[in-house]
């Protein structure tokens, strides 16, 4: 009796599983890599428990090595829901990213939910337009800003952290909170609360596949942080043009909890990336200034007076030349800039300290904002969709604000940004001109360097031997 019993559930079980299988079919090729990669490791999981009862059933007896006396079928019917229905659930089941930025000068609510990657028409006019959101249209610069964002680009929450800086002496930060509701209106609620802070020391490595915010992405590293690496390493490494699929990195950072639940990432304290077979490191050192320095392991500064790229990721589409055709008119014309193509909407940072001496609109430039440096150095960005707000002529800029977004204004035949830099008024190519570095630490501070950035560099070699075995 038990063995007819368990032969039609076996058939039964086929037959639904089959069914599953189909619906997956169908159902397996509308969904991006992502998800995909999260619904085969949900099944992986779903199955332990499943082996681990196969594995018990392989530990008892046969049934026929009993007492044939003191076997009893039992017959219990459990309600458990088909393959069809569970493979359902998880493929319905609506996929959130989270995604981690700082508010930029004269950034507007519209410009944050572009980086961000909110596509949600309702959740844009709500922080416009309510009264509970106000607080949302004056964002300060420096403001950590989280989104937890579906893969259609609809809000699911939004968190703004009002301790914005890194210094780490802040033991509790208060958060602006903007969440859909379930069933309640209006569609979205807005809500304050002061939160206490720990935190904890983490580590991560990985290896970059097709970009290092992807690999970063796959080893869980926050945006943050991976912006963080970026920054610290963008004056020796191109990462433009010299990141290749195999290069790994290893990072040491902050994070930041509440009562047990994660919360932001915090500072960058250490990171090594090995680039073509070339090891390059940063460690983060309190050098005395407001918020400190990223350094070499020998201390020299890491920090360029001149980023390298407006730019915070993106690739070069046309190079400084003093000869090429003009993709529109098709005449032979130098070319004093170089072209970064990137999707219209993106960023555009100034590379350095400065005043602006032009913002506004030149025929063939399109919308275009100059800025003066120094005494020698003039940089120029092109083709803008938007000038940053408030930015016009005798406005100091920092080095990283907002200036404007990539667009293709003027004479331009797709979006991207048109970069020019100018020493002593007469053109340079940016990607070669050697740049003035910022102050390296001072004698008295090496030792105390030295000191503190040891026990990261053990805990980067003991990861790295790690990541080997």
């Amino acid at each position: 009796m038990p063995l007819l019993i368990l032969s039609k559930r076996l058939a039964l079980f086929a037959n639904d599983a089959r069914l599953g299988f189909r619906l997956v079919a169908r159902r397996w090729k509308q969904l991006d890599r992502a998800k995909r990669k999260r619904i085969e490791l949900s099944a992986v999981l779903s199955l332990l428990p499943l082996s681990a009862a196969i594995a018990g059933l392989a530990a008892v007896p046969s049934a026929f090595e009993l007492d044939q006396s003191q076997v009893q079928a039992v017959v219990e019917s459990v309600a458990t829901p088909t393959i069809a229905d569970q493979m359902a659930e998880l493929l319905e089941r609506e996929d959130t990213h989270l995604r981690e930025v700082r508010v930029q000068r004269g950034e507007t609510l519209a410009a944050l939910f572009t980086r961000l990657g909110i596509s949600d028409t309702a959740a844009l006019r709500f922080g416009q337009t309510h009264p509970s959101a106000r607080a949302l249209l004056r964002l300060p610069p420096g403001r950590f800003v989280q989104a937890s964002i579906t893969s259609d680009g609809a809000l699911h929450w939004l968190k703004v952290h009002s301790a914005g800086d890194l210094d780490g002496v802040l033991a509790t930060t208060r958060i602006l909170t903007l969440d859909r509701s379930a069933n309640a209106e209006p569609e979205f609620q807005v809500a304050e609360a002061d939160v206490a802070l720990e935190r904890r020391v983490e580590v991560k490595a990985g290896e970059v596949r097709v970009s290092l915010f992807g690999a970063t992405d796959e080893a869980g590293v926050p945006d943050a942080i991976a912006q963080q690496m970026i920054d610290a390493l963008e004056s020796e490494v191109d990462f433009h043009r010299d990141l290749q699929r195999g290069d790994r990195f290893r990072v040491i950072y902050e994070a930041l909890y509440s009562s047990g639940e994660y919360l932001r990432a915090g500072r960058l304290l250490a990171v090594e990336l090995e680039v073509s077979g070339k090891r390059l490191s940063a460690y983060w050192f309190a050098n005395g200034s407001k918020h400190g320095g990223f350094y070499a392991a020998d201390g020299r500064s890491l920090k360029q007076a001149f980023l390298r790229s407006p730019l915070v990721y993106t690739r070069v589409s046309s190079g400084f030349s003093s000869s090429r055709t003009h993709p529109i008119f098709g005449y032979d014309a130098a070319h004093r800039g170089v072209d970064y193509s990137a999707p219209a909407g993106t960023g555009v940072r100034s590379i350095a300290e400065g005043v602006v001496t032009f913002a506004g609109w030149q025929r063939g430039y399109g919308n275009v904002v100059e800025i003066r440096h120094d005494g020698k150095h003039v940089t120029l960005y092109a083709h803008l969709q938007s000038i940053a707000p408030n930015l016009r002529q005798g406005v100091r800029v920092g080095q990283s604000d907002w200036v404007g977004t990539v667009g293709m204004t003027g004479w331009a035949t797709g979006p991207h940004l048109h970069f020019e830099l100018k020493i002593h008024d007469a053109h340079v190519n940016p990607l070669t001109a050697e740049l003035p570095s910022a102050q390296p630490l001072a004698v008295a501070q090496l030792s105390s360097f030295a000191l503190a950035s040891a026990p990261l560099r053990a805990q980067l070699a003991l990861l790295e031997r790690v990541a080997i075995a």
